[in-house]
């Protein structure tokens, strides 16, 4: 498997457990986002807010079934920004359905660090292709 691809898979595996932390109230899986997120890790969320490592994961232990039963998350277009070894910037689509019949999109990029272990997520910028209503 190329790197490419096991961040490819990365980004999915981890997007089913976002899936499953967000839609179900008992999820707990802290451990599998602590071992996924690098020390140092940031993100900046669609609107504009950066969160660290302690932020980002401070929010997915509060946020277990937030978004309730039939939350769905779909990740379309994966692709390589660039490689740089053991570097890889990614770029993915993440569409995301909640109750209600709302659904939203946004663009993100994701930097890797490929490590023996696998990829580990470095930075993630998202963007909002479709934003939740107002």
């Amino acid at each position: 498997m190329t790197d490419a691809e096991r961040c490819a898979e990365e980004i999915r595996d981890l997007h089913r457990v976002f899936e499953k932390t967000l839609g179900a109230p008992g999820a707990d899986d802290n451990g599998r986002y602590e071992a996924a997120f690098a020390p140092g890790f940031a993100m900046v969320m669609p609107n504009g807010t950066r969160l660290d490592r302690a932020q980002v994961l401070d929010f997915l232990r509060q946020a277990r079934g937030v978004r309730g039963p039939g939350f769905r998350i779909a990740i379309e277009d994966v692709g390589v920004l660039h490689a740089a070894p053991p570097l890889m910037l990614m770029h993915y689509i993440e569409r995301q359905w909640l109750p209600g019949g709302i659904e939203t999109a946004r663009r993100a990029a994701a930097l890797f660090r490929i490590e023996p272990t696998g990829p580990h997520w470095l930075f993630v910028q998202e963007t909002w292709v479709t934003p939740p209503p107002a």
